[in-house]
């Protein structure tokens, strides 16, 4: 079997593998879906302040509201009709998630994870957000839960007590509460297939070839092991990248440095763009050592598949180097595409993108005022929703056959209301309780017994 089948056998080839054309549809279906249950949530929370404003008062009035009655106010449900609400955009919440990605690799920093398990965090909280809005999950609550995922993932053990402790004003309970919510947002699907290893590979095979160490390929008959070496040698200094200087002597210096660059590439360019939706890893890896160092990378290349064929060649040919040929012709577009994705990122999102007062931080700044208004009230209190989950309760249902937002549905939609609907939630809550509290007493009564419980007939 081919590695190329290997891959294709992986959920993130299967699941998580789309065309540019296909994820701006799915994110502008996602959109379109939360927007429109953000209306309906916000119309239920006006009809049920009105019908409090109606009802006479019942008991003393709650002087601490919860977090659900602060959140459904006169501002966040609008005065007017529910078309007065605005919505993010589809790229708004695009951006607003890089945002989000860009404060996960932050948040990292603080635990000194595996660089994998900071980058797998991160395509997590992408691929939530490719079926889920940041209108009904804000990504501040899910951030913290993808990297403790991750962690345990990855095989990073931290405890959750002390992941807690580096994020301000938290709770183990707070971190904890969305993570069913991920991983069904996830497929619960947990591999994810990182460009790392592939570079660490690559830049070994390089420098093996530096020390006259490599074999030639069987597609290059006529080059010797020291033929190879002085084909290393003697590239052409690589150009000015935007990914760094590159010192073009002594060779190793040079490797030394390109690696360094390649993986700051993909530490973070990588991580912040669609690369991983849109292309392999091993794809990856190699378009951003032609950033780095496209001279090098151009003779990787060769080494693998041979020089390109020439467009009047016939693709046909059984011969192995004219079909390896083939495959670097047909390779060639694909790389410079994601070379594209990974140079814009860089271009635009420079170290001064993030400095207080740029353009794209007012800009997020707006995004998340207007965030704030169109955030779903129903939705909100993510601990609340677990807990009553937890319990059993019948309002915290799933939405898994849904293409778009696959997850909970609200379980607190009219608890501001007072209606039938709070009232049936509380019995069926009151009933779990009551059935584990009699299997506990059971359980302990057997428990005490010197001869056990009762045997089961038939």
């Amino acid at each position: 079997m081919l590695e190329d089948d290997i891959y294709r056998t992986s959920t993130q080839y299967r699941l998580w593998s789309f065309t540019e054309d296909s994820l701006r549809s799915i994110r502008a279906n996602t959109n379109a879906v939360a927007s429109e249950r953000v209306r309906a949530a916000v119309r239920r929370a006006r009809e049920a302040r009105q019908q409090a404003a109606l009802t006479p008062d019942q008991g003393t009035p709650n002087p601490n509201p919860s977090d659900n009655e602060r959140a459904v106010t006169p501002a966040r449900t609008g005065a007017g009709s529910e078309q007065e609400i605005e919505c993010l955009t589809p790229d708004e919440e695009f951006e607003l998630v890089q945002y989000f990605c860009e404060k996960t690799m932050e948040l990292g920093d603080e635990y000194k994870p595996p660089l994998p398990t900071t980058a797998t965090a991160i395509q997590y909280l992408r691929r939530f957000y490719l079926t889920n809005s940041p209108m009904t999950y804000h990504p501040k609550s899910i951030m913290p839960c993808a990297l403790f995922l991750a962690t345990k993932t990855d095989n990073f053990y931290m405890s959750l007590r002390s992941f807690t402790e580096h994020i301000p004003n938290s709770t183990m309970e707070s971190i904890i509460a969305p993570e069913f919510l991920l991983t069904q947002g996830l497929r619960f699907t947990f591999d994810v297939r990182h460009p790392f290893r592939g570079l660490e590979g690559g830049m070994m095979e390089l420098n093996a070839i530096a020390n006259g160490e490599a074999t030639p390929g069987p597609h290059l008959p006529g080059l010797t092991v020291a033929g190879l070496q002085k084909a290393i040698q003697s590239l052409p200094p690589p150009p000015t990248s935007i990914a760094g200087p590159v010192p073009a002597s002594p060779l190793s210096t040079r490797l030394a440095k390109v690696h360094h660059n390649t993986r700051e590439i993909l530490k973070h360019s990588v991580q912040m763009t669609d690369a991983y939706f849109l292309y392999t890893p091993s794809q990856i890896w190699i378009s951003a050592l032609l950033i780095a160092d496209r001279p090098l990378a151009e003779f990787y290349l060769e080494t693998k598949l041979g020089p390109a064929a020439p467009s009047s060649s016939s693709s046909s040919s059984s011969q192995p180097s004219a079909m390896l040929s083939n495959i670097r012709t047909k390779l060639t577009p694909v790389l410079q595409s994601c070379c594209d994705l990974l140079t814009s990122y860089i271009q635009n999102n420079g170290s001064s993108s993030t400095a207080p007062g740029s353009p794209r931080m007012k800009r997020l700044k707006q995004i998340g005022r207007k965030l704030f208004h169109c955030q779903n009230p129903e939705r909100e209190d993510l601990v609340a929703l677990n807990r009553l989950q937890k319990q059993g309760g019948s309002a915290a249902q799933t939405g898994a056959n849904t293409p778009s937002e696959p997850v909970a549905a609200p379980a607190t939609a009219n608890a501001s209301g007072g209606g039938g609907d709070e009232q049936g939630v509380e019995n069926d809550i009151d009933r779990a309780a009551k059935k584990r509290k009699l299997e506990l007493e059971k359980f302990e009564g057997e428990r005490d017994s010197p001869f056990g419980g009762e045997l089961k007939k038939g």
